[in-house]
């Protein structure tokens, strides 16, 4: 039997009963029950880089286990006012580099060539298949219409079907401008399932064995090979429904073991129940009462938040109240990824979490509107001391975490992605020639060169608007070096660059990588030539690239 709590609330916070207090199995839907096939499926999908138009993020790219199911790097969006560097910036997720209808490079008005960041910060996964509805603003609703067919093909408890989908195709995190599922589908039949990562769990590894296809994959979770979006949404939300973090501490002391927690997390758990009133939102087991608040931490006119997806008036500014399990993981907080102000010392523990704190200790944000009621009993919450708080924060930090999360372990595990890799296999040799106005053309390369990748491209920009470009090419032996190998040849075809003027030019060269076992290891080295009568010899040139083919 669990250990009574001292707080007289507890009987309000959790459900009658020990048993019904824990956190139960997620349900999947009838119309998609959970088999391994589908699961083990799912999970290569999620960490797959191919899925992407650019070969360079998957949707594991944004949900880390080791920062609670969240994003471990820095991106920033300048925010409503589009201005970098003051206070209304998102610190969101860092997706693709802004490309076109033909998947080709183009600048983007905010970030230029610079990958583009989403303007909320990204939720954890690990909780995401307790809610009713996903996304902070709720917008990935219950019932899951397949996108290219109009199907409704799960009528209720579908929010991860939903939302699974949606990143495939945004131009900003994972495709290009018009991406269509006919894209997406037609090169995973083409992909070498995990190509470009490394580290392999064993799952994985066991499950791409012998060189599997995809529509092998497919055809053990479904029954036939037919690649199509509704069941790559199937696959996925059957992975993440595998995704319970139900083995912190506090599952634990639920379930009797009473050493699971310290005294000073145990005291911690009664003020979070009690007077701290921590569970008038974040209410355990899944420490979230799945509904939307705002906060007040910035003004509501910058998001609009649940309003864009109800309509109504009274939701502007509201978001959706995370779960707390694993928050001790994470360093960005709330929908943009702030910490409710600047850092103030060591408050309350110090670091972001400190001042998340801080925030709530002093009642919410300083921006009224339609702030959330909840929030006036929380103004220097019952009186509570320093020390109580450390102890509060003793609870959600530690007691909170399931340590499978924390350590990668299964079914939190997963490979290491290509994008993480030091060495890319991209390598830069310098070199390059001014044109007009002194501007020597730069090369942009990102995407891996996998052998078989037939969406292989590789841009210029910072040359001559409107000039003719050209894309050097040779395979030379392994410990060639520059400068450029003899065996070079001009592709066939040149590029018009876009853009008008000097150093305002940009162009892709985009073909195949030959899908042949003997050009594994093999490189190949690149370079661009820009007709340009302001250059000397009336050719600009741009840095050679050598790349290592894999």
């Amino acid at each position: 039997m669990r250990p009574p709590y001292l707080s007289p609330l507890c009987a309000l916070t959790l459900f009658a009963g020990a048993a019904e207090a824990q956190l139960q199995a997620p349900i999947a839907p009838a119309e998609n029950p959970i088999t391994e096939e589908k699961r083990i499926l799912g999970k290569i999908l999620f960490w797959e880089e191919q899925l992407s138009s650019g070969n360079n993020v998957a949707c594991g790219t944004c949900h880390r286990a080791e920062v609670g199911g969240g994003d471990p790097r820095g991106g920033q969006h300048p925010g409503f006012n589009g201005i970098f560097g003051d206070p209304d910036d998102i610190f969101g997720s860092e997706g693709v580099r802004y490309s076109g209808l033909a998947n080709d490079y183009q600048p983007e008005p905010t970030f230029g060539r610079e990958p583009q960041v989403t303007q909320r910060t990204s939720p954890s996964v690990f909780t995401a298949a307790y809610h009713q509805e996903l996304y902070w603003d709720g917008r990935a609703s219950t019932t899951f219409t397949v996108p290219d067919t109009g199907e409704v093909a799960i009528s209720a408890g579908a929010a991860l079907e939903s939302q699974s989908l949606s990143p495939i195709l945004s131009a900003v995190e994972m495709g290009h401008e018009g991406r269509t599922w006919a894209d997406v589908t037609q090169k995973l039949e083409r992909a070498r399932p995990l190509a470009l990562a490394t580290d392999l769990p064993p799952d994985m590894t066991a499950a791409v064995a012998g060189g599997v296809t995809y529509p092998e994959l497919f055809a053990a979770a479904f029954g036939d090979a037919g690649v199509n979006a509704k069941r790559i949404a199937f696959a996925l939300a059957t992975y993440e429904r595998t995704l319970s973090p139900d083995q912190t501490p506090w599952d634990l002391y639920e379930q009797g073991q009473t050493s699971a927690l310290t005294p000073s997390q145990v005291n911690g758990l009664n003020l979070f129940l009690g007077d701290a009133k921590c569970s008038l939102c974040h209410t355990p087991p899944l420490f979230s009462d799945d509904e939307f608040h705002n906060l007040g931490n910035r003004p509501y006119f910058e998001d609009i938040g649940r309003r864009a997806v109800t309509g109504f008036f009274s939701d502007r500014g509201r978001f959706k109240t995370p779960s707390l399990r694993n928050v001790g993981l994470r360093s960005r907080f709330f929908h943009n990824g702030q910490s409710g102000g600047p850092l103030i010392g060591p408050t309350f523990g110090g670091g972001p979490l400190g001042n998340v704190f801080l925030f709530y200790f002093f009642g919410g944000g300083d921006f009224d509107e339609n702030l959330d009621p909840d929030l006036d009993s929380l103004n220097g919450p019952g009186g509570l001391t320093q020390e109580q708080l450390l102890d509060v924060r003793a609870f959600i930090e530690d007691g909170l975490t399931d340590p499978r999360v924390a350590a990668g372990q299964f079914p939190f595990d997963r490979p290491t992605l290509y994008s993480e890799r030091l060495d890319d296999g991209i390598l830069r040799l310098g070199g390059g020639t001014a044109g007009s106005g002194g501007f020597v053309p730069e090369v942009m390369i990102e995407v891996p060169p996998v052998v078989g990748n037939n969406e292989f491209r590789i841009g210029v920009h910072s040359a001559l608007g409107g000039a003719k470009a050209f894309l050097r090419l040779a395979v030379v032996g392994a410990g060639s070096a520059p400068p450029f190998s003899p065996a070079a040849r001009w592709t066939s075809l040149g590029v018009t660059l876009d853009g008008v003027g000097q150093g305002q030019g940009y162009g892709t060269w985009r073909g195949p990588l030959r899908s042949s076992p003997g050009m594994i290891g093999r490189e190949v080295e690149m370079q661009w030539l820009i007709l340009d009568a302001g250059a000397s010899g009336v050719t600009a040139t741009s840095e050679i690239v050598r790349v290592t083919l894999f």
